[in-house]
């Protein structure tokens, strides 16, 4: 029923309207009217203490709404649809960002980005990738960040292993091989407790960040140049085959994960020290290394850009700021973007634990000091990061994931499970034309 009601979501957005950006308030000015409305995510805690930044700057306080990821899409459509926008500069995510642009809800952000933030120089441009369409540019970005492999380093020596060697293997073609093996030489019970020797959620969704990466490590990619579905192609298939390895062949991994429907589920074996390594968020190595929160892994965590097939990859996980073409103080929202957008700005998302758009941030002494993880992420950032930002993903990743669960299952072969998401993304695509 979930998903029958978000296609019936989505055949109503797109009977209301087609159309690139609205360019009307595009170019930022100086219309300020002392009014702005702001939609911001529960978790956002930087950017607060930017907004409370911002009053004291501009003199008034901002009307803050929060809404809860969940929740986005079913908040922002229902305003827009009825052409309204009680805010001026709305959080968008990356899944969000390709649908509510090709709607024509976002004003476009191009000449705001090309004059306040590309200039700088070391933007983490793969993490624009979600909210770039037809040359137009959706939004602008206020924390990037995608998964890394994280590791206890006291397992691997106790399993034999170098525990620096995981350090490397970003930048060495087929490490995946010597992480299986890796994996393989941690696992296995002793004195009355399982080891595992790697930890992951794959429940409904949540796979195919981790198929993902593994997808962009093949060289693959989830769509074409035409946006057509491409994550049946030979690099799909090799790397589901690979997952499925993960758990069946090697088993390597504890078979609950496919139960796990988010990164909280799969942490406490990892901070426990029974899970040898980890590919998730950059946070979980903040995390790993407090001695309260990860009794079993402080002092021995660590942490890099994913192993390699072809390349390192991963899936972008960049979060983003839009200005609704039905915004009546567009000019303020920019004002506020450009504290948001700016190295200063930037210096306090950092330092609030969220990843920064910069490289050069992200590598800063003092900021290094508090967040060590936050160079490898940007290292991260030099290798493939594609999610296939597209319209209707919101529709197909549920079809390609629960396809992907067919596997798991031992159901199907990845070829006919990936053909099968494939073809049923497109017939979708041909009765929305209907």
């Amino acid at each position: 029923m979930a998903f029958a009601a978000m296609g019936g979501l989505s055949a109503l957005v797109a009977a209301c309207g087609e159309g690139d950006p609205i360019e009307e308030g595009a170019e930022p000015g100086t219309d300020f009217t002392g009014n702005l409305g702001v939609l911001i995510g529960t978790h956002m805690d930087p950017v607060k203490a930017l907004l409370e930044q911002h009053q004291g700057s501009v003199g008034f306080a901002p009307t803050i709404e929060e809404v809860t990821t969940p929740d986005l899409r079913s908040k922002l459509t229902t305003s827009f649809l009825a052409q309204s926008s009680p805010w001026d500069a709305v959080f968008v995510t990356a899944e969000l960002g390709a649908e509510l642009g090709n709607r024509g809800w976002l004003t476009n952000a191009g000449i705001f980005m090309d004059e306040r933030v590309r200039p700088e120089g070391d933007l983490l441009t793969r993490g624009m990738g979600a909210v770039e369409v037809g040359g137009n540019t959706l939004a602008v970005p206020w924390t990037m960040g995608s998964q890394l492999l994280h590791w206890n380093k006291q397992l691997m020596e106790q399993a034999g292993l170098d525990p620096d060697a995981p350090t490397d293997w970003h930048s060495t073609p087929n490490s995946w091989d010597t992480f299986v093996e890796y994996a393989k030489a941690m696992t296995g019970e002793r004195d009355g407790v399982q080891y595992y020797g790697y930890t992951d959620a794959w429940a409904d969704k949540h796979v195919l960040w981790t198929w993902g990466g593994m997808l962009n490590m093949h060289g693959g990619s989830f769509l074409d140049e035409e946006s057509q579905p491409a994550w049946n192609s030979e690099a799909g298939v090799e790397a589901l085959q690979k997952l499925y390895d993960l758990l069946h062949t090697h088993q390597v991994i504890d078979p609950a994960v496919t139960t796990y429907t988010w990164v909280f589920d799969a942490t406490p074996g990892f901070f426990e020290g029974t899970r040898g390594m980890f590919i998730s968020w950059p946070f979980v190595a903040g995390v790993a290394a407090i001695p309260d929160a990860a009794p079993g892994l402080a002092g021995h965590s660590a942490f890099a850009p994913n192993p390699a097939v072809v390349t390192s990859g991963s899936v972008d996980g960049s979060e983003f700021f839009g200005v609704p073409v039905y915004a009546e103080n567009k000019d303020e929202a920019w004002r506020l973007l450009d504290l948001i957008s700016s190295r200063e700005g930037q210096r306090v998302v950092a330092m609030g634990g969220w990843g920064s758009i910069y490289s050069g941030i992200l590598q800063e002494p003092d900021i290094v000091e508090a967040f060590p993880f936050y160079p490898a992420l940007a290292k991260a950032y030099e290798y493939p990061v594609d999610g296939g930002w597209s319209e209707d993903r919101p529709r197909w990743t549920q079809m390609l994931a629960d396809e992907i669960h067919e596997v798991l299952a031992g159901n199907k072969s990845p070829k006919q499970a990936l053909d099968e998401a494939a073809a049923a993304a497109t017939a979708a695509r041909r009765q929305d034309e209907e």
